[in-house]
């Protein structure tokens, strides 16, 4: 049986790719949410579809790295290996704040807690395991994004708008650096990046757009509409079909279909700069 964690399962695109994925009895399902009421709602909703008693709901808030090390210790006591990680809980930068470690709150909850949970989750990844960070197009927004470095996006002095891109930018990097350090040590496990598209329906994006918007929106903008059926069916097939099971280091684009990122994202001195950083910020040191 496959044992597979999405963070962020409660709704939009990680509560459909959970249902998707718990249609084969072989997957295991453990969603990892903050609101413990929802994601119960949620587990709840996907056994009474599926058929699958295997799901199980784990506390996880990926801005806080107390939360995440306790679901780490919990996810090893509980359940011993992991085949899929899917790193997909995420905030909008409608969210601003200073977490409890002091961190901008966005960089803190998509980046940095997915981060230190991968971490400390990989030697208990399976050989064959898969590892999916969840990205998007606007890590490379219209009007570009400059990096002004980790510390400025970590600790800004003033509210940047821009939050939310450079916190998908440092997802790109994460998944790069962590890609050529799986190769370099000849591990079989797979690190990828997947782009669901903006999504009308889902409440990252308000979940209240109505057709005529949301028509307005995939009219206006091709390039980075999502539609939630489509998207959290590539995520689904990237984590557990057998095609995919070679293929790392890749950006998917609201399909099973690669595309090349962002001029930007391939800097390798700001990837290194982060991964540096990143584990500075985690408290870990560098194998």
């Amino acid at each position: 049986m496959k044992s597979i964690i999405i963070t962020g399962a409660s709704s939009g695109l990680g509560f459909e790719t959970a249902g998707k994925l718990a249609k084969d009895k072989n997957n295991r399902l453990i969603l990892a949410c903050r609101n413990l009421q929802k994601a119960e709602s949620a587990r709840s909703k996907i056994i009474s579809d599926t058929g699958n008693e295997e799901v199980t709901v784990l506390v996880l808030d990926t801005s806080s790295l107390s939360s995440v090390r306790a679901f780490a210790r919990q996810y090893r006591d509980v359940f011993g290996t992991a085949d899929v990680l899917i790193n997909n809980a995420g905030i909008s930068s409608q969210h601003s704040g200073t977490t409890e470690d002091g961190f901008e709150l966005v960089f803190a909850t998509n980046h940095l807690g997915h981060f230190l949970m991968t971490n400390l989750l990989l030697p208990y990844m399976s050989e064959m395991g898969r590892i999916i960070t969840v990205s998007s197009d606007m890590h490379e927004p219209p009007g570009g994004i400059e990096w002004k470095g980790v510390e400025y996006i970590a600790h800004p002095d003033k509210d940047d708008r821009k939050r939310y891109s450079y916190s998908k930018l440092c997802n790109l990097y994460f998944t790069y650096k962590l890609h050529d350090i799986l190769q370099e040590q000849g591990s079989k496990i797979t690190a990828n990046a997947f782009n669901p598209g903006f999504m009308a329906t889902t409440n990252f994006a308000g979940g209240h757009m109505d057709k005529t918007r949301a028509l307005v929106v995939k009219t206006t903008m091709p390039d980075r509409f999502g539609d939630l059926e489509k998207s959290s069916d590539a995520l689904a097939q990237i984590a557990v079909s057998e095609q995919y099971a070679d293929i790392s280091g890749k950006y998917f684009d609201r399909s099973t279909n690669t595309k090349e990122t962002s001029a930007l994202s391939y800097d390798t001195s700001n990837r290194e700069e982060l991964w540096r950083k990143s584990l500075e910020y985690c408290g870990l040191t560098e194998s």
